[in-house]
Parts: structure tokens; C-alpha cells; sequence
């Protein structure tokens, strides 16, 4: 890829998309639910090309373009939240070689993100007790 990641300037916060938890009879619980991956620097602008043309003549403006370092944990069902408003990915590309991913995203109509706190995993407290007894 032909790009660089630039300055990276610019605080974001990505969630990724939690796993569906089942609620009664096998119902969702409650519409999709997300995790905080944490705030990251990110590059951003407009997005450029002939994409944004095509989307320019559909009077899509809200859609910026972000680059930043490369994580392997980011994919396109992950949101970013920038000054306050929620982006949904719609273009993800990554290189692993050149540590570099750039987004194209488009600001979501709805606002409303259900935010969850992960849960713990029970196998890694007791192996964390495990160690903090061990180097007692």
C-alpha cells in the first residue's frame, strides 16, 4: 500500500463488537452490544479519490477517512468514536509488513451504543493467583 500513517494527532476510542449473550428462551438480550478496545492515535481526514466522488454524488459527507499503527484485534465490525460522535467501518485496510491500517467510516444515524464492560475470565484470575502465591 502506498500510504503513510502521517501524523497521528488524534485521540479515538474503537469498540469491538461483544459476543451475543442469550437471554430467556433463547432470545437476544437486548440488540448488539460492544466492548472498548481502548483510545488510540489516530491520522484523520477526508476521505479522497474516486470513491469519495462516488459517495460525494450520493451527498455523503460524513464519511472520514483514519489511519493509524497496525492491531490485529481491529476488523470491520468495530466502531470508532471521534469527537464524540460514533463512525461504523465501511472500508478496512490493513498492513501487517508497514504497521499501518487505514479506515474509511461513516458516521452512524443512530448514536445510541450499548457499551459493556468485558467480563472476567475465570481461568485467568486463578492462574494470576497462582503466580502472586508463587512469587510470595
Amino acid at each position: 500500500m502506498a500510504y503513510g500513517a502521517g501524523m497521528l494527532k488524534y485521540r479515538i476510542k474503537i469498540a469491538k463488537r461483544a459476543a451475543d449473550t442469550m437471554g430467556k428462551y433463547g432470545q437476544n438480550s437486548g440488540g448488539q452490544k460492544y466492548q472498548l478496545l481502548g483510545t488510540f492515535w489516530a491520522g484523520e481526514t477526508f476521505s479522497k479519490g474516486a470513491k469519495a466522488l462516488q459517495e460525494g454524488a450520493m451527498e455523503a459527507y460524513d464519511v472520514l477517512m483514519f489511519r493509524m499503527r497496525y492491531r490485529k484485534d481491529i476488523d470491520r465490525w468495530c466502531l470508532i468514536q471521534y469527537r464524540g460522535k460514533w463512525y461504523e467501518i465501511k472500508s478496512l485496510q490493513e498492513d501487517y509488513q508497514d504497521n499501518q491500517i487505514q479506515i474509511i467510516a461513516r458516521e452512524m444515524a443512530n448514536q445510541k451504543v450499548t457499551i459493556i464492560e468485558p467480563t472476567p475470565d475465570p481461568s485467568s484470575s486463578e492462574t494470576a493467583e497462582k503466580e502472586n502465591n508463587v512469587e510470595q
